[in-house]
């Protein structure tokens, strides 16, 4: 039997018919219910509704905890996620149903707008992950990021002996390559996937370019020069598109984690404030 290809699709989308059915059943209690005066989160309805969706965002909350726990038992993690993505976006339309829909310039909205931040971040990192790795296993070619930067210093020392013997220039040419070429760097570096002023770059540039009239021996370094650099080139590229998929990973989580603890953090208060008032 052939299990489900992702999490989206954990027994047979069990926590999509879960969402559905919860999403269900608040509809209809918030339709049948008609207080006195008139629908509000302060009604039972509404304290109830309340109830459901604060419970769920501090269980999704456990999720952080739940992954990192290679020894907890009970549901794999595949559905910890799956639950996750589904039952935190059923959220979008539980927290107005328990509000009635009134929001305003207040903490429980803010702790809405932070909640639906966490939403929209949560589902960019649900596209990130079903796509990215698929990238960035083609992009390496089954060759391990190690591999490549290992490969990047071997270049280097050939390089540095196919220079030896040629003109000043060529061992110039072989410095900039090595001493100028950047892999990483800033966040913002990285998601670029490119280095406009890129070492390697600019000295098979100036190598290409060269006006020096070699011959023999000293024209066929030349060409094994030129070859290795451009060969490191694109290694090089090849390194950074990695660097930009791992990093395009690593971004929704600086929203997403951050925002979540905000949401947390607004949601306690919002409740204080229900009951101190109340």
């Amino acid at each position: 039997m052939i299990g489900p290809r992702t999490f989206l699709e954990y027994r047979s989308y069990l926590y999509l018919k879960v969402a559905i059915v919860v999403l269900f059943a608040s509809l209809v209690a918030y339709v049948l219910d008609e207080p006195a005066g008139g629908r509000s989160g302060s009604s039972w309805t509404g304290y109830a509704l309340g109830t459901v969706a604060a419970g769920t965002i501090f269980w999704l909350m456990w999720l952080g905890v739940r992954k990192r726990d290679y020894r907890a038992t009970g549901a794999p993690l595949k559905g910890w996620v799956s639950a996750h993505v589904y039952l935190g976006t059923a959220l979008l339309f539980l927290v107005p149903l328990h509000s009635a829909f009134e929001f305003g310039m207040n903490v429980h909205t803010l702790a809405y707008v932070l909640m639906c931040v966490v939403i929209a971040s949560g589902i960019l990192g649900v596209a990130f992950y079903a796509l990215v790795p698929t990238s960035m296993t083609r992009n390496r070619n089954n060759i391990t990021l190690d591999a490549m930067l290992e490969r990047i210093a071997e270049i280097d020392g050939e390089c540095r002996l196919a220079a030896a013997g040629l003109p000043d220039y060529y061992a110039r040419a072989v410095v900039t390559s090595i001493d100028q070429t950047r892999i990483g760097g800033s966040l913002r570096a990285q998601l670029s996937g490119v280095d406009a002023d890129c070492g390697t770059s600019r000295a098979l540039k100036s190598l290409r370019l060269s006006e020096i009239d070699l011959e023999g021996d000293g024209k066929a370094q030349e060409r094994k020069l030129i070859e290795l650099i451009a060969r490191k080139e694109l290694l090089l590229k090849q390194i950074r598109r990695d660097l930009r998929y791992k990093a395009l990973l690593d971004l929704w989580l600086i929203v997403h984690v951050p925002f979540a603890f905000a949401t947390c953090a607004a949601l306690l208060v919002h409740v204080f404030v229900v009951f101190w008032y109340h």
